[in-house]
């Protein structure tokens, strides 16, 4: 709503401001947070963690499914251990883009579409025992977000976190694998594009009739400006943090605590080729990335760390100190974590994951929402 002002009040909320910053020092952060200029820091983490990282993981999909054909083809251990070692290298960028599932991953449905859990395996044996053709326009058009994905790829790759045995292999599972992965492929693409635009996979996007519009990441970059749907700046850059609070909850309260309150291996996420405790400390490099700017140390420059230092330097070391802590908890999990849902090192990481997260929400996020 447009306000008018006369020049009266003009007057009171100018001596209301200079009222309010001699009493409360608080209130100036405030006001200068309001008027703080986040335009490069949005820019930083579009092109600089959110492109990079899809673009890896449509990258390394489109050599999965090459990987997963030539083992359809040959039959040998050699192709499917290579498909198994590419299903990793595709799941890392995934894992470390769980920070910020908004935007496309969210409006487009390719959150559940690429990473159901758990899988119905009961749904897909009966699958695998009809007389469907099992093709990628079949795994696509017709069956649900719990029959393709990560997980069910991972399913048919591993066994007992190593690639099975591949005298087990049933021809429909074969072809199987290979629509499925090819279906992981085009999800892949399409989300990287949606962000990026696409410009350098036109072609393969028209064959598949995915049309992008403007690219999610210039909106993104504009926001607070016509064209976009973040009213403003600390809209844009809230988004950033809800997305780091999130995917840290999801951690330690759903992703660790889940299995380890019930004990259950089967609410294990990643257990058939043993990647969870990878997954999860990709997880919290996904807030490290989104929080510092960059998917690597050489091309971070301005982000939200670049933020919260200026305003509380000690702050910004705290969290970048919680950040390493939480990924070495995790890592001190004994591995598989599905074995060792019990170990002491269990709690310490939940607890040290929690601890990131709640300086995230209670520290760092006040500063942006006032």
């Amino acid at each position: 709503m447009m306000r008018i002002f006369n020049k009266f009040s003009m007057l009171l909320m100018v001596c209301s401001i200079v009222i309010v910053s001699c009493s409360d020092d608080s209130k100036t952060d405030d006001i200068v947070t309001k008027d703080y200029d986040f335009s490069k820091i949005l820019e930083q983490f579009v092109d600089h963690t959110i492109v990079p990282t899809y673009t890896e993981m449509k990258d390394n999909s489109k050599l999965l499914l090459v990987k997963v054909a030539e083992f359809e083809k040959s039959g040998s251990q050699v192709d499917l251990d290579a498909a198994c070692e590419y299903w990793k290298t595709t799941r890392a960028p995934w894992e470390k883009g769980e920070a910020f599932l908004f935007g496309p991953a969210a409006y487009n449905n390719l959150d559940p579409l690429l990473d159901s859990w758990p899988l119905d395996k009961n749904q897909l044996d009966q699958v695998l025992d009809g007389n469907h053709d099992l093709t990628a326009d079949f795994v696509r058009d017709g069956l649900g977000a719990v029959l393709r994905g990560f997980h069910t790829v991972e399913y048919l790759l591993f066994e007992d976190g190593a690639p099975r045995d591949v005298t087990k292999y049933t021809l429909r599972e074969k072809q199987y694998l290979t629509a499925v992965s090819e279906v992981l492929r085009d999800d892949t693409l399409k989300l990287w594009a949606l962000w990026d635009g696409g410009t350098s996979e036109k072609a393969l996007l028209e064959d598949l009739g995915i049309e992008i519009g403007t690219p999610y990441g210039d909106e993104f970059k504009k926001a607070g400006n016509i064209g976009s749907r973040y009213l403003s700046q600390s809209d844009a850059v809230d988004e950033i943090l809800q997305g780091m609070i999130n995917i840290a909850d999801e951690v330690a309260n759903g992703k660790i605590a889940d299995p380890h309150t019930s004990n259950n291996v089967l609410e294990v996420e990643s257990w058939f080729s043993w990647n969870s405790l990878v997954d999860f400390q990709n997880n919290i490099r996904s807030i490290e990335n989104s929080y510092l700017g960059g998917t690597t140390v050489a091309t971070r420059k301005v982000s939200i760390s670049t933020f919260v230092k200026e305003k509380n330097e000690a702050l910004d070391t705290e969290i970048k100190g919680l950040i390493t802590d939480a990924i070495s908890a995790i890592d001190a999990i004994p591995s598989p974590f599905r074995n060792n849902l019990q170990a002491s090192q269990v709690q310490t990481a939940m607890d040290a994951v929690n601890e990131l997260k709640e300086i995230i929400e209670t520290k760092v996020r006040p500063l942006i929402v006032n």
